[in-house]
């Protein structure tokens, strides 16, 4: 039979086609911009259904499948957690199926998850008959494939994405012809924007020219697109996508031009958005959609150059295990892809992140918690992880001790819950008895002081130190050279105290400052010196100290840390500074001379103690 006539066989009407479903059949209905709402509508207001199961991935609030009287005749199992199916769960009024998506078509494939119906949205079909998927190929199609009986929503306005993305008018059992908008955006979290803002820049400086990228969905995933557009190059293989990646093609940033399978194709298996991605993914051969099985295969996802997944959560535990169910907080976040994709970056040698607010909306509760509430579900293990990014920084996770990662954690946690967070860790043993909690009882991190700067050729960090880098204050000690040594606590010594690095290291940013200069970045990043210092509660007086790894002096260290102390110690109100140097290290003595400061030097039994005005100029 030619394809149109069959067509036109098929075409009916919701209530001729709805009567094909059957008592205690199984409901599979496409979710997100490819809910087909008419059908949907007329499905939930027939009596005539018991003990129906609707089988769903994710959809809009308010839910069509949240009404009581829903409720009595359809039991709901969603595969996507959002705050209304887990309040539905909580209450024992729907069912939640955690499994990866990736894994789902095997299940309609192979009958242990049984469809009997699959209601669905399609474009109107080509000169061969086929009808593409649309804005939903993910589960959809090999839900179809399972399904005894198809019934499909035939919209004029459903753009004809192109890829594994196809069903022929056979395969339909009932056609619903439609005309109406599919664009639906994602619905604001209450998120501050200046919050996104911070996270998204923290996010950005991880993410390299030429990356592939993962995006996950929500309002954090959206704003750190907005933050990339002085990259290059950049790819896109991801479970889904909006109107951000649409704004970044217009924008010459991505290109695909350095992917290594798909080249200069965006991969995803849905979208959601306005009219922007919807019209921009319509007969669009840039972009190809494929099943969850395909797009979100970490052997496949692997296999992408400089791969970059990026995530959100609900909350994150100290040891660095994702919550992203059941927590309480403002809204449920759902895993979806995200193991899939964090275990296809790290087979790639890529990286993962998960970025997240520090504290729920009202700023009550803190996303950083000290460990997984009952109830609550993984979506990805505290070995998956490799960065943790809220708008107060990036904890970086991969190959960390539970007491580092603990760290790191507490550092990038809002500040109003940092001190609590320090007192459970140390009862639940995760950091020791005499663990500091003075960096979190002053000042907040001075993110203003850090400065990027070349010395010989290479590109340094010049930034306060934070608790977490106490074992590169350790590793820098044990290598400084015997002189050095010497030079720096005027002793003949070969080993230090951890009490004495993590005074070092656990500062007020007031009385004390500490700026560490580090080369490398990431797990990479090393020490090469140390300046600071230090007064007493309501002096204007202030003794500094510096140390170089020996392989660093004579390089002009020295005098930008001296530089950079002065002027800050000019925004704390210090007046002078003070500092004992050996009478043998006149390249010390050199620097202080040199800043033009009415600098005085006394020697007092082979110490010179120096003494120098920070405004007054020397003569």
């Amino acid at each position: 039979m030619y394809w149109r006539d069959d067509y036109e066989k098929k075409v009916s009407t919701p209530k001729k086609a709805l009567s094909f479903v059957k008592p205690g059949d199984s409901i599979f209905i496409s979710g997100g911009c490819s809910l087909p709402k008419y059908i949907v509508e007329n499905l939930l207001k027939k009596e005539a259904y018991h003990d129906n199961k609707i089988l769903t991935p994710f959809t809009f609030m308010p839910s069509p499948y949240a009404d009581p009287d829903v409720q009595k005749k359809f039991r709901v199992n969603s595969f996507y957690m959002d705050s209304v199916v887990e309040r539905l769960v909580q209450n024992g009024h729907a069912d939640y199926t955690p499994i990866h998506t990736s894994e789902l078509p095997y299940m309609f494939e192979t009958g242990r998850i049984h469809l009997d119906v699959a209601i669905i949205h399609v474009s109107p079909p080509d000169m061969h008959g086929h009808c593409s998927l649309g804005t939903s190929v993910d589960i959809s199609k090999a839900a179809t494939e399972a399904a005894d009986v198809v019934i499909a929503e035939v919209n004029r306005q459903m753009p004809r994405t192109l890829g594994d993305s196809f069903i022929h008018v056979s395969q339909i059992d009932h056609i619903i012809e439609v005309d109406y908008p599919v664009e639906r955006e994602m619905d604001p979290d209450g998120t501050a924007p200046e919050v996104l803002e911070a996270i998204a820049k923290n996010v950005a400086t991880m993410v390299p020219d030429g990356a592939t990228l993962q995006i996950g969905i929500g309002q954090v995933p959206n704003a750190v697109l907005a933050q990339l557009k002085d990259k290059k190059h950049l790819g896109i293989h991801t479970e889904m996508f909006s109107d951000g990646v649409v704004d970044l093609v217009e924008a010459g940033v991505i290109t695909g031009e350095r992917k290594s399978i798909h080249h200069k194709k965006i991969v995803t298996s849905f979208v959601i958005g306005s009219s922007k991605v919807i019209d921009f993914v319509d007969n669009n051969p840039m972009v190809e959609f494929h099943p969850s099985d395909y797009t979100n295969d970490p052997l496949l996802i692997a296999r992408n150059r400089n791969m970059v997944a990026i995530n959100t959560a609900s909350s994150v535990d100290l040891t660095g295990q994702i919550i992203s169910d059941f927590t309480g907080m403002d809204q449920a976040t759902n895993p979806g892809g995200q193991a899939d994709f964090i275990r296809g970056a790290i087979y790639g040698k890529g990286r993962s992140i998960i970025a997240l607010p520090s504290a729920s909306n009202d700023g009550k509760f803190s996303r950083i918690v000290p460990f997984v509430p009952k109830g609550a579900g993984l979506s990805s293990t505290n070995e998956d992880v490799h960065y943790v990014v809220t708008e107060y920084g990036v904890a970086h996770l991969r190959g960390k001790t539970i007491a580092n990662r603990t760290l790191e954690l507490i550092n990038i946690a809002h500040p109003a819950h940092r001190a609590k967070l320090i007192d459970l860790a140390v009862a639940m043993g995760y950091l020791p008895q005499d663990q500091s909690k003075r960096p979190y009882l002053g000042k907040p991190y001075p993110k203003e002081f850090e400065s990027v700067e070349t010395f010989a050729g290479t590109k340094v960090l010049i930034r306060p130190v934070k608790p977490t880098d106490e074992d590169m204050m350790k590793e820098l000690f044990y290598s400084f050279s015997p002189k050095t040594v010497r030079q720096r606590f005027f002793s003949e010594r070969s080993v230090q105290s951890r009490m004495e690095r993590m005074s070092q290291v656990n500062i007020d940013y007031d009385l004390t400052m500490t700026f560490g200069v580090f080369t490398g970045s990431g797990d990479l990043q090393k020490m090469i010196a140390v300046c600071g210092y230090e007064r007493e509660p309501r002096a204007s007086s202030a003794e500094v100290f510096f140390a170089v790894r020996d392989t660093w002096q004579g390089k002009g260290l020295g005098t930008f840390m001296l530089d950079t102390l002065i002027e800050v110690g000019k925004s704390r109100n210090v007046k002078t500074f003070t500092a004992e140097v050996l009478s043998n290290n006149s390249s010390m003595l050199n620097i202080f001379y040199r800043t033009g400061l009415d600098v005085s030097a006394k020697l007092d039994d082979d110490v010179y103690i120096v003494s120098f005005d920070l405004v007054k100029r020397s003569l």
